[in-house]
């Protein structure tokens, strides 16, 4: 169901944006059948998002943090997730609702690098067999 303006947004994409995009529209369609799910209805709601993002970083309403993985081992990750785990318990037990909520959403991306870690990893097949 792809239109002229589906096509104009993806010449902008790499082909590995454009394969997640499918991924997402796949996911989102699956879970709302009767919801029509575009390209540019993603576009439309990602520039809604980016906008609303960068008036509550000047606005200092939410807080944004990122933080790249590039060079961090497996064990890295799992001392952080070790960290970030003891500090989302001690927030559940002595700080507000809010704070622990806070908490949850900086301890989210972490959560998402140590499944991907913790996939088992397909067998490697040698040359020749």
């Amino acid at each position: 169901m792809s239109t002229e303006k589906d096509s104009m947004l993806r010449v902008r994409l790499t082909q590995r944006q454009s394969d997640e995009l499918d991924f997402i529209i796949d996911e989102l369609q699956a879970q709302m059948p009767e919801a029509s799910v575009t390209t540019s209805s993603i576009a439309r709601h990602a520039l809604k998002k980016y906008v609303s993002d960068h008036i509550a970083k000047r606005d200092g309403t939410k807080l944004f943090i990122e933080v790249s993985t590039a060079d961090a081992t497996e064990e890295d990750i799992k001392n952080l997730y070790n960290l970030i785990s003891k500090m989302l318990d001690d927030t559940k037990e002595n700080y507000s609702q809010t704070v622990h909520y806070m908490a949850g959403e900086i301890f989210e991306p972490v959560m998402l690098r140590m499944a991907s870690l913790m996939k088992p990893k397909k067998p490697e097949v040698k040359a020749g067999e």
